[in-house]
């Protein structure tokens, strides 16, 4: 075993050096194809980065958001809550999974026709489907669970979890109409 790893490591220096003569020799050109390389590999990863966020993006587009029938929902679009936050002097956000008893409890009570005449406005949307660990860190939340946040100039003012409520028909839109919310323009 030892020998050829002796011989492994020999024609390895033996190579290393005929690499090293090759760049000597031509070192104009050695220096294009390098920069070459490095520019490629630069430009690949940028458009891997910028296609992972549009693939997201449709994603939940094409599985979440098209699914949602209430005129009260505004679906936030992926990787920009933040910046929304900060940009709108008011604004109010449920956080869930786009899946469960509670998010399907809430879907039946927005979508029902006697209950949409009864809230009086309108919240976005963002669904925690990817990066739920850090967004369950930043905003202080269960995933798993259907959570209304207000945020006023950037900061959180109030929030509810739809779970933490007794009697989800009766209490659910009269809890949401009493967050200090203002309305929205959809």
């Amino acid at each position: 075993m030892t020998r050829y790893l002796e011989v492994f490591k020999a024609n390895a220096i033996i190579y290393w050096r005929k690499f090293i003569n090759i760049v000597s020799e031509n070192e104009r050109r050695s220096l294009t194809i390098l920069f070459s390389l490095v520019l490629a590999t630069l430009v690949f990863s940028a458009s891997a980065v910028y296609a992972q966020k549009s693939i997201r993006q449709d994603q939940l587009n094409e599985l979440v958001f098209s699914s949602l029938k209430s005129d009260h929902l505004i679906p936030l679009e992926y990787q920009t809550i933040e910046q929304k936050i900060k940009q709108t002097k008011a604004i109010s956000i449920m956080f869930s999974q786009p899946d469960g008893t509670s998010f399907e409890n809430v879907m039946t009570i927005l979508d029902d026709p006697n209950q949409k005449n009864m809230l009086n406005r309108k919240f976005y949307y963002y669904p925690i489907v990817y990066d739920s660990e850090t967004i369950a860190q930043k905003y202080q939340l269960d995933p798993r669970q259907v959570t209304f946040i207000f945020f006023q100039n950037g900061k959180e003012k109030n929030r509810f979890v739809v779970e933490s409520l007794k009697d989800l028909n009766n209490e659910f839109i009269p809890e949401l109409n009493r967050l200090p919310m203002w309305k929205l323009n959809g």
